[in-house]
């Protein structure tokens, strides 16, 4: 039980770091640079960028200890996804609620299992798989905004500085 208190306040100190280090989106300019190694780094930083989502989802899976109630455990475990969540919206400039939509979606599937009338297990399943079937578009969508605005985030004079400029490009635009 020590191990999950001691879980529980790093995940709310991780949530209240990374609320009080919002960075500020108002004076970021868009900038285009079409060179190779440029391309290839923004494709590095989305690769990036959509593994540490989905570690943000398994860490906590890992790290929880076996032996604890399950309903601890699954709650320690979305405060745990939520937290290093939080790391991943900030450190990437993301939306917040297309990161949120897998931890909804293990929510509500939790909820869609813990229904306590069911007849038998084959009615559960099923009733697992409907909803992971309705759910699935909304994963979906959520992934391609994360897209889009990684995109967005990437074009951003604030992530890819370069190091020789000391003015704006001559062809860049004001966010504000």
């Amino acid at each position: 039980m020590i191990a999950v208190l001691i879980q529980s306040i790093f995940y709310l100190g991780i949530i209240a770091v990374t609320r009080l280090a919002r960075p500020n989106l108002s004076k970021l300019c868009y900038r285009h640079d079409d060179s190779k190694s440029a391309f290839l780094l923004r494709t590095g930083l989305k690769l990036i960028a959509i593994w540490s989502i989905l570690a943000a989802y398994t860490v906590p899976f890992f790290v929880i200890p076996c032996t604890v109630h399950p309903l601890v455990g699954w709650s320690l475990y979305l405060l745990g996804s939520f937290s290093l969540s939080c790391i991943t919206v900030n450190a990437f400039l993301l939306p917040m609620l297309p990161v949120l939509v897998p931890w909804v979606g293990i929510l509500g599937v939790l909820l869609v299992m813990a229904y306590p009338w069911y007849n038998d297990g084959v009615v559960r399943a099923m009733a697992v798989f409907t909803y992971a079937f309705c759910a699935s578009p909304a994963l979906w969508m959520a992934l391609v905004k994360i897209k889009c605005s990684l995109h967005v985030s990437l074009e951003r004079e604030g992530f890819l500085p370069k190091i020789s400029e000391s003015t704006a490009p001559a062809g860049s635009n004001k966010l504000y």
